[in-house]
């Protein structure tokens, strides 16, 4: 997996020491406190989004030497998460469709959506309504169920705050791409 994606303010660099700086900004795992997915094995975090905006992803399969996009379009990716401890392993991405407070950036400011797609990035699924924001999950392992919860900008002021109705939505791990067939990305 390698993530694709552009800077908001590019800056041309000269100097080898601060590039080998920069190369390493961008990205934690689930060593970091700052870790959004509890239950993941391994999270992967854009930890400077007001700097850098994931596009997409690429995956690359061993076995066959080629390379695939994640996204046939761009969106914008804040984490994505491993989750080999599910019966059906998966991989969770919290990604945002729309730049909902007009600041000109994609990040956690706006609406975040949970989507999931097996560990070869086949079937991205959305799971949560563009129109939320995706808090947190709740994990089940005895069921392989998952609670998501999200946000609700109640007052309609393209912003998320405490005021703002909470909700909740159950998911199937076991058949992900069946139920969430209603907020589905064009793919």
């Amino acid at each position: 997996m390698f993530p694709v994606g552009a800077n908001y303010n590019p800056v041309v660099h000269e100097n080898a020491d601060e590039i080998a700086k920069l190369s390493k900004i961008g990205f934690t795992d689930n060593m970091s406190s700052s870790l959004n997915d509890r239950w993941a094995e391994k999270e992967y975090i854009n930890i400077n989004e007001q700097q850098f905006d994931i596009k997409n992803i690429l995956f690359y399969n061993q076995r066959t030497g080629k390379t695939f996009a994640l996204l046939k379009d761009t969106l914008h990716i804040l984490s994505f998460a491993i989750h080999r401890e599910f019966k059906k392993p998966l991989i969770f991405y919290r990604i945002v469709k729309t730049d909902i407070n007009g600041d000109k950036k994609y990040n956690s400011d706006d609406a975040v959506m949970l989507y999931c797609s097996n560990l070869h990035g086949d079937s991205l699924t959305q799971l949560t309504p563009e129109t939320e924001r995706f808090l947190d999950y709740f994990y089940y392992s005895d069921t392989q169920m998952i609670l998501a919860k999200t946000m609700i900008d109640g007052n309609r002021d393209s912003t998320f705050s405490s005021t703002d109705e909470t909700n909740f939505r159950e998911v199937n791990l076991l058949a992900p791409f069946r139920q969430a067939a209603r907020y589905s990305p064009n793919r």
